[in-house]
């Protein structure tokens, strides 16, 4: 009888003991806003506009000369100007990477490339065609405004509705996978964006569509993440191994949770399958889910800088 625990010390030992599998649990598979997004449509996308032109001229090496004087009479003309700030910027990057790849080969990874690799999941293709097909009339009208105005109206509509299909094919219909989430979260943020780049451009008169929109997605981010709780905790199971190598004691048994990923842990006795699996999800998706609200509600509270921008590039 002396040795017991008390409630309180059986709580305690437990604590630990969730305390150190959840230390030995990596993160899980990306989900959060893509740092291409994050860079060049940022508050400081001027400036990431220029380490990037100057990453990619130093790559280039012996060519730098000849791809500076393409870059030259392409952009030299440009002055700072709302049009230069975020999907702008985006697209100065993109016309950037695609000289370099015609004057000295491919860059190892270009800026379009990293952004496509985010909506590989079938389900969220309808998404990239219409992110591919804006950010092409970003790169044709990067001096048009008006053309890029009308270009941009009609894509946000398409883009819009196949963000909508893209959830719902998630929290409806059972098609949610950690792919299609990243998908959705990028191809909500890229969402914003455009409208953002919209009122830049005058083509909205004020903020409140936009602020509405991310409010919106805020709000999207529970159900979402609670689908995609749930299919991972479906993923997991629980499996109980009988030794009987010291039968004399009788039977012992071993209690593993295996993981989405095949992984197999160990389980201690008195804890039940149920808090590994809360806590193995915690630890791999519920710091992403924070970070990727802490994204929009940033982007909400900046909005006004955000439309107010001016960016700038120069070629030297």
């Amino acid at each position: 009888m002396g040795n017991e625990l008390s409630a309180e010390e059986r709580r305690d030992r437990d604590k630990r003991r969730m305390e150190g599998f959840g230390r030995h649990i990596s993160e899980g598979q990306n989900l959060r806003v893509n740092k291409t997004i994050n860079m060049f449509t940022s508050l400081e996308s001027s400036d990431n506009l220029t380490q990037h032109y100057e990453k990619r001229q130093m790559e280039t090496g012996g060519h730098a000369a000849d791809w500076t004087k393409s870059l030259m009479e392409k952009l030299a003309a440009l002055t700072p100007a709302p049009e230069l700030a975020g999907l702008g910027a985006l697209a100065i990057t993109i016309i950037i990477d695609i000289i370099i790849d015609n004057s000295s080969g491919p860059p190892e990874e270009s800026t379009k490339e990293a952004l496509r690799c985010v909506f590989a999941e079938e389900k969220a293709s309808e998404v990239w065609d219409h992110i591919d097909e804006c950010l092409k009339r970003c790169v044709m009208h990067i001096n048009n405004t008006e053309e890029l105005v009308g270009d941009i109206r009609r894509i946000e509509v398409q883009l819009s509705a196949a963000i909508t299909r893209l959830k719902n094919s998630m929290v409806r219909d059972g098609h949610m996978t950690s792919e299609a989430l990243k998908a959705w979260v990028n191809g909500a943020a890229f969402h914003i964006q455009v409208l953002i780049h919209l009122v830049r451009l005058g083509g909205i008169q004020s903020c409140d569509p936009v602020e509405r929109l991310t409010s919106a997605y805020l709000s999207d981010l529970d159900p979402l993440f609670k689908k995609h709780r749930e299919v991972i905790r479906g993923k997991c199971k629980e499996f109980d191994v009988e030794d009987r190598s010291s039968d004399f004691l009788g039977p012992h048994y071993e209690f593993y949770m295996i993981d989405d990923c095949s992984e197999w842990h160990e389980r201690s006795y008195g804890l039940t399958f149920e808090q590994y699996c809360e806590v193995y999800y915690d630890r791999r998706y519920v710091t992403q889910k924070l970070k990727t609200q802490t994204y929009f509600r940033d982007v909400r509270r900046n909005l006004q800088q955000l439309v107010d921008q001016r960016g700038s590039f120069n070629v030297h």
